[in-house]
């Protein structure tokens, strides 16, 4: 039988990933990690003022996304959170607080669909450029807080430093990047992943590629009208461009025209997801396996909370949480972020390992002479790959779900957030699910019929949240 080397549990992460920590000064960011600091800041909640003034900077905002992208919180857990700030009677009062919740489920399911497809152009850029002829690679002068321009080089300080930023920052931020300076958003999206301790490839990539049209009917832009009104003049006050030569400060159809030669696509561009690929996604909730004797719990970095449904499903087993080396390489993950992921585990009952994830799993379960290894689902395609492996090698990998945000009762529209969140709205809010109401027919009109109204109909693709659909 396999031996075990001691746990890592203990071992400092600097300790860990030296390397990491020599090339990242920022060595914590924000906050730290952890069950006991994501219920201090759920405890804190105000969704009813959130929805009045979460787009201001210093609006309230619950800044629960790195707690819920790495599974600390369940989406369920925090909107039934939310549901204690407004009578029964009067949901709405934190209708926009759910709604925004429902982003990080809507972009988690997309992303199980599309896989590593996320990496890539949905659709092509709707500017009139070409993708080849955005830049592959990310500007230095951004990434070291040096292009002159007080918001961006301030935004670029508060990532690095602190592994944070507001949902507009991260708009604005990343809309400068890819049509300012003409960056493909994959780099963008890389850098925000390396830094951001919320950031994963569901909820940050869609939204890298909303910014820039790749999955919106035309790319996002801002102007520093917008900025002054969110931020107030913090930024504006002190750049060396406030008087003149500032690249914002121009109304929007003066910038859409200096920007973008058109807003379609380029001549024989494409994009790699079939129109109607996400249009019906069979969908149901996931009942929970039953439990079977001598099994292991493998916690993974999705699930990190002593709530996992696994480790509640075998109290007292042995179980064991896997440093994944490969994808912190991959991805670059900063000091920072290793310290919250460290923070998480250090409060589960886990045996820490490091390497190969599918391997030191396998070696786990054969010290304690079991075939049957417990987990949690991820829409992740490296998830699946480890499993696949797992299965192969012989051994019963259980999945145990986690509560449901939003049940349907017809496979999910995924196309829009509009369409999927008609569909799971009435369970979001604690009712029984219910089909999406059906449109009204048009009314065709007669001479002596009254003017129509001109008020515009409302978008499908209404502004998605950078964070991780909670609303930061």
């Amino acid at each position: 039988m396999p031996t075990l080397p001691p746990s890592l549990r203990d071992v400092p992460p600097a300790e860990l990933f030296p390397e990491v920590f020599a090339r990242d000064p920022h060595h914590v960011g924000w906050t730290r990690g952890g069950r006991a600091r994501a219920l201090e800041l759920l405890a804190q909640l105000d969704p009813v003022t959130y929805g009045r003034d979460r787009s201001r900077l210093d609006g309230h905002v619950s800044r629960l996304s790195a707690f819920l992208r790495h599974g600390v919180l369940s989406l369920a857990e925090v909107r039934d959170a939310a549901l204690t700030h407004a009578p029964v009677t009067a949901p709405s009062r934190v209708y926009k607080y759910i709604n925004e919740l429902s982003w990080r489920d809507f972009f988690v399911r997309v992303y199980a669909e599309v896989g590593d497809k996320v990496w890539q152009d949905f659709q092509p850029y709707k500017t009139g450029i070409a993708a080849a002829d955005y830049a592959s690679e990310f500007p230095t002068d951004i990434d070291r807080a040096g292009t002159g321009l007080n918001c961006s080089d301030s935004w670029s300080r508060e990532l690095r430093e602190t592994g944070y930023l507001h949902n507009h920052v991260r708009m604005w931020l990343a809309a400068y990047i890819i049509h300012h300076r003409r960056v493909r958003w994959q780099a963008g999206a890389s850098w925000f992943i390396t830094h951001l301790l919320d950031g994963d490839p569901a909820a940050n990539n869609l939204n890298w590629q909303w910014v820039a049209s790749t999955w919106r009917r035309g790319p996002y832009i801002w102007n520093r009208a917008t900025l002054v009104k969110n931020a107030g003049e913090r930024y504006c006050a002190s750049c060396p461009l406030a008087s003149g030569g500032c690249p914002f400060d121009a109304p929007y159809k003066d910038l859409s025209a200096r920007l973008f030669p058109s807003r379609y696509p380029a001549p024989g561009e494409t994009g790699v997801l079939p129109p109607r690929m996400l249009e019906a996604v069979p969908w149901e909730a996931p009942p929970p396996p039953e439990p079977l004797p001598g099994a292991v719990v493998w916690v993974h970095g999705d699930r990190l909370s002593p709530t996992n449904e696994a480790l509640v499903a075998y109290p007292g087993r042995p179980a064991v949480f896997v440093w994944d080396d490969e994808l912190l390489r991959t991805w670059a993950v900063s000091a920072k972020r290793q310290s919250f992921i460290h923070d998480c585990v250090a409060e589960l009952p886990v045996h820490v390992l490091r390497g190969v994830v599918a391997e030191e799993v396998a070696r786990f379960a054969r010290a304690h002479r079991t075939e049957v290894i417990a987990t949690t689902p991820s829409p992740s395609p490296r998830f699946a790959q480890i499993v696949a492996a797992l299965r192969e090698a012989g051994f019963t990998v259980q999945l145990w779900p986690e509560p449901v945000f939003g049940a349907s009762v017809t496979p999910l529209d995924l196309r829009v957030h509009a369409a999927y969140w008609g569909q799971v709205k009435a369970n979001a809010f604690g009712k029984p699910p219910a089909p999406p109401k059906e449109k009204p027919l048009v009314k065709v009109s007669s001479p002596g019929d009254k003017k129509p109204s001109k008020r515009k109909p409302r978008k499908l693709d209404a502004e998605p949240l950078f964070e991780l659909g909670e609303g930061d």
